[in-house]
């Protein structure tokens, strides 16, 4: 799918600022009101958010998940890993408690988020991305028809100042191509923490994995898949909305981009394999 435009239901959340003095008292009153209304003893969906040093991006995350629209049960569980900012602050100051894990790791934290869940099922986020009004619902739709055991969406990026979202939309065009092949036979190679539903009685049996790799949402996927059936969903009521970090990781867009053609085109001729 082609994405040339960052949705108006997500830009209303990506709040612009660097630290929490930035933030008016009006806006956490508002993110407060959100969560407070969707405030339930017995939630069917446990939403997990994990966090390390987020002061800056957090409340995009926050904002968003406090607009959600869901017919079913949903409560909010954030982990904070060790954060040497105020990222827990800010989460408090949005009406929630925040999880505290000493041991540094992504597996770590998606764990103690899932061993303090609720819910039936679980549904992984990052704390810098926000998401549409109809996640939830989107996400949770092939698990309650019986059509899949869990599913699991892609992202989409927001650019940021004097970047061109279109540049993206051709750059995510190109990779989900490259998901397309992967998830014929290799579909715990497409899933991503930040967009992933499976059910927690299941999950808990297998666990997280106890490091700081990440590569904890893969290691689960592929465990899950022995029970059962994982859906890819790709429908813009499902997409994860994120920032640009991953991308600038390679120095530039065309970097990015170029690195990623050539491996991709190594690696090709796996994804058509059977396991």
């Amino acid at each position: 799918m082609f994405r040339p435009i960052v949705p108006s239901d997500i830009r209303m959340h990506w709040h612009d600022y660097q630290k929490i003095e930035d933030i008016s008292d009006e806006v956490f009153r508002k993110i407060k009101a959100g969560f407070d209304a969707q405030k339930t003893d017995k939630p069917l969906v446990s939403i997990n958010i994990i966090a390390w040093n987020e002061e800056s991006a957090i409340l995009r995350n926050l904002s968003s998940l406090s607009a959600m629209k869901s017919a079913v049960p949903v409560e909010f569980i954030y982990v904070d890993n060790n954060s040497k900012d105020r990222t827990s602050e800010i989460i408090r100051r949005c009406g929630l408690t925040p999880i505290r894990e000493l041991k540094q790791g992504y597996g770590f934290a998606r764990q103690t988020a899932m061993e303090n869940s609720r819910g039936k099922y679980i549904l992984t986020g990052d704390a810098d991305t926000a998401y549409p009004p109809t996640w939830v619902d989107t996400m949770l739709k092939p698990i309650l028809s019986g059509k899949s055991m869990g599913s699991f969406g892609t992202y989409s990026f927001i650019p940021g100042k004097n970047q061109s979202r279109l540049r993206y939309a051709f750059y995510e065009l190109f990779r989900d191509i490259v998901h397309a092949l992967r998830n014929i036979n290799n579909p715990e190679l497409v899933v991503v923490g930040m967009n992933f539903c499976f059910p927690r009685e299941e999950a808990l049996k297998i666990g997280f994995i106890k490091n700081d790799a990440r590569m904890e949402d893969g290691q689960m996927a592929m465990a899950l898949l022995k029970n059962g059936k994982l859906k890819r969903i790709t429908s813009s009521p499902s997409m994860a909305w994120t920032g640009t970090r991953t991308v600038e990781k390679s120095g530039s867009f065309l970097n990015a981009i170029t690195s990623r053609i050539l491996k991709e085109i190594k690696r090709i001729r796996i994804y058509f394999q059977n396991k």
